[in-house]
């Protein structure tokens, strides 16, 4: 929820004071960036309550926004909000309840608990078929050659998204047939091998629409950049996939609801129904153990 604006100075500081306290604490880039985003949510929630100081917060208020969390409206998809999504809104209320304590500004009480999902949420595995059909709805404008880059990206090197988001046009190494990813979930550099397809997909968004958008002046180092020529955020790469989605023509797959990381799941089950080796998947996922990668074997025994 960026875009919300608060009124209170004392909020905007400790929107802004709660990301730094974060970061020198170590926190991952991601959680850097989201937390504050839920807690300036709350700060809204609570200046339309006419609660104007922090010190007036009570357990009861957090209580009564995690039940309005319950019914807003998702703005990325259709429905509500996940239940993973409120349980992070819970938890970085919970840790401003300890960065506020700590620095003694005032005591505030999160008694509210985490919510229970009623079953683990399924894994949406795309058919070769309909990664094909994405594929074909990408056309030839230069938004459409960066969106079949980006599936490239995601399907074909697998990628999270946050890792896709954080490469630079220099980690893409046409030489040596490699996509450098220095940012990645376990905080380690890797190395992603990129196929013959992955490789043309690159160089004509590189050399023929990345060119377009940016502009002349530009040194946006971002690989993928909006046609502000501007870096790409999380919420532009769900748009894109739906408007992808939506252009396919295919009303069953239409009305799948994924994200870039079905992609990544699509890719690893793809790889294991064609022989790969479970120990080579867990190496081009990026994953430490094969225990992350062994749900994949199960998941190809079901299709």
């Amino acid at each position: 929820m960026k875009h919300l604006k608060l009124k209170s100075t004392k909020y905007k500081l400790l929107v802004q004071s709660f990301g730094e306290w974060l970061q020198t604490l170590g926190y991952s880039e991601n959680s850097v960036k989201s937390m504050p985003t839920h807690l300036r949510e709350f700060l809204h929630y609570c200046e339309n309550k006419d609660i104007t100081e922090v010190n007036n917060i009570t357990p009861g208020h957090i209580s009564d926004f995690v039940e309005y969390l319950k019914t807003r409206k998702n703005l990325n998809r259709e429905g509500c909000l996940s239940v993973g999504h409120i349980n992070k809104q819970i938890d970085a209320l919970r840790k401003f309840a300890i960065y506020m304590r700590q620095t003694g500004q005032a005591e505030i009480s999160v008694k509210t608990a985490y919510l229970k999902e009623d079953k683990p949420a399924e894994r949406t595995i795309l058919t070769v078929e309909e990664i094909m059909q994405l594929y074909k709805a990408c056309d030839s404008s230069p938004i459409g050659i960066r969106d079949r880059a980006m599936l490239s990206i995601y399907y074909g090197c697998g990628l999270r998204r946050s890792e896709g988001l954080d490469l630079e046009t220099s980690d893409v190494l046409f030489d040596r047939n490699l996509l450098y990813v220095r940012k990645t979930k376990n905080n380690y550099e890797r190395y992603v091998p990129m196929s013959k397809a992955v490789i043309r997909d690159l160089k004509n968004y590189l050399y023929e629409s990345r060119p377009f958008l940016i502009g002349e002046e530009s040194n946006e180092q971002s690989l993928f950049i909006s046609e502000r020529g501007k870096k790409l955020h999380t919420e532009s790469v769900i748009a894109r996939l739906h408007a992808i989605k939506q252009n396919t023509g295919n009303p069953e797959l239409q009305q799948k609801a994924f994200g870039s990381h079905a992609l990544r799941h699509s890719i690893a089950t793809h790889l294991l129904q064609k022989g790969l080796d479970i120990e080579q998947i867990a190496l081009f996922l990026g994953h430490r153990t094969l225990d992350s990668t062994q749900i994949y074997t199960h998941i190809a025994n079901e299709l």
